[in-house]
């Protein structure tokens, strides 16, 4: 009896070590080829795409955090809707300046088209005039808060805004359609992504900047290590050359005319660069 029970000790003990074993080896192979842990990132996935997968989980953090934040202030909104102009002396309501209809949520002072088309009979096109600032006079000057587009949310933050804005903040099409074969911007689900090309450097601005380095230095280097501290980008686009100069503390201000491509200036601005609309005209 004795031995029997040892010899069925034993055949259970290597019984058990087996089982153990193979189960500890399945889950090792399952932790390397993602099929126990499917949703993390795989250890060998390739950089670009680890990179890719952390800016989706930091845009979805901000997302939701910029969904409360806006749903917050929009539940203590108490300002009127109103289209308001401007009178002397000037009169607040007691709830607030008054809000502008949501047409108007592209309204620019002095880059009001509709004023424009008036003074064109006046303007001298061929000198692009109708680029130019035009302010009305103060009586038809609104004195209204512009309103934001709706389904707007609070922009994502730079560094990520580089390369990623939300599509609802700046919904314009033609841009991605028109400069879409020069790496301007393209269209990704609910986000603009910006891969930095531009007119003169569809390849990159980085490849770019780093041609202009070597040309000014005369050996490999960049423009920062060339003495360039401030650059005035003339005709920017989406500004993705001033994007691409920022981390090499290169202080820029991007400017473009708010022509066909519509608002240009849009996008550089929700991308968190500095940047206005001003043509090279008359003045």
């Amino acid at each position: 009896m004795g031995g029997g029970s040892w010899i069925n000790m034993r055949a259970f003990d290597w019984n058990t070590g087996q089982t153990i074993l193979i189960v500890l080896l399945v889950m090792v192979g399952s932790f390397y080829t993602g099929t126990l842990f499917g949703k993390n990132p795989s250890l060998y996935a390739p950089q670009q795409e680890q990179q890719h997968f952390e800016k989706q989980q930091q845009l979805s953090i901000a997302s939701n955090s910029s969904s409360l934040k806006f749903t917050s202030c929009a539940l203590n909104f108490k300002n009127k809707v109103s289209l308001s102009y401007r009178v002397i002396p000037l009169n607040i309501p007691e709830t607030g300046v008054n809000v502008c209809p949501l047409k108007l949520n592209e309204y620019i002072p002095c880059h009001d088209l509709s004023y424009i088309k008036e003074l064109m009979p006046k303007l001298d096109l061929s000198r692009k005039e109708g680029l130019e600032r035009h302010c009305p006079p103060p009586d038809r000057r609104l004195f209204c808060l512009v309103p934001p587009p709706t389904d707007y949310q609070i922009p994502i933050r730079w560094p990520i805004s580089r390369d990623y804005v939300w599509r609802s903040n700046v919904n314009h099409t033609r841009l991605a359609e028109v400069k879409g074969g020069q790496n301007w911007v393209h269209e990704k689900d609910q986000l603009w992504w910006f891969p930095g090309g531009g007119t003169h450097f569809k390849h990159g601005a980085s490849e770019y900047i780093e041609r202009l380095g070597n040309m000014t230095t005369n050996e490999k280097g960049d423009l920062r290590s060339a003495g360039i501290f401030q650059v005035l980008d003339v005709g920017c686009g989406v500004a993705s050359f001033s994007a691409y100069l920022l981390p090499l503390s290169i202080e820029t201000m991007s400017f473009a005319p708010k022509d066909g491509h519509e608002n240009q200036i849009q996008f550089a601005l929700e991308r968190g660069i500095g940047a206005t609309i001003s043509a090279i005209a008359t003045k």
